[in-house]
């Protein structure tokens, strides 16, 4: 079994949470844009951060990680998450959150009526909590990042891009090239 010291770890978190936050804020203003932009970093970036409903969603499956605990948390334990703490109604997430109203289980609630959005970026930038709750597992990244992008992008390729940047990130705990 790998080790990594406790600070070493704190140290990548803090990296991973902080870089999260700048890239959010760096590239919000463009989200959605589909024509080139010039976004100059500045140094203002590092001190205010927007919204960023990407890194919300990672706080709202660490609170359902703290409720349950890791051996019980899984689609259907986040899609109740899904419905009761996430507010956004676009896109995949509104597909998703209707039809887990609608009676549709993951990774059902990700499929129905959702050709355009399972395969879409949505779940792969919400990856960095599994990485972090499981440095050096990336099976085990892999398994909750798929119970997590199964809910809204179904089976799409949405989930599998999802399942393979939770695994790089994981064993980037311990690779450092």
């Amino acid at each position: 079994m790998n080790k990594i010291p406790y600070s070493t770890y704190l140290d990548k978190v803090y990296g991973c949470f902080l870089g999260k936050c700048i890239g959010g804020t760096a590239g919000g203003p463009g989200e959605g844009r589909k024509e080139l932009l010039d976004a100059p970093l500045d140094e203002e970036i590092l001190h205010s951060t927007l919204p960023n409903d990407d890194l919300d969603l990672q706080l709202v499956w660490l609170c359902a990680m703290e409720d349950i605990g890791p051996k019980s948390l899984d689609a259907n334990f986040l899609s109740e998450y899904w419905l009761d703490w996430i507010p956004p109604h676009w896109n995949e997430y509104g597909l998703a959150k209707t039809n887990l109203k609608m009676g549709l289980l993951p990774p059902f609630s990700g499929e129905y009526e959702n050709q355009r959005w399972k395969h879409s970026n949505g779940a792969w930038i919400r990856t960095e909590l599994w990485a972090c709750l499981f440095p050096g597992f990336p099976e085990l990244a892999v398994r909750y990042a798929y119970n997590d992008a199964c809910v809204d992008h179904g089976l799409g390729e949405g989930t599998y891009a999802a399942m393979f940047v939770a695994a790089l990130e994981s064993a980037a705990f311990f690779e450092n090239d």
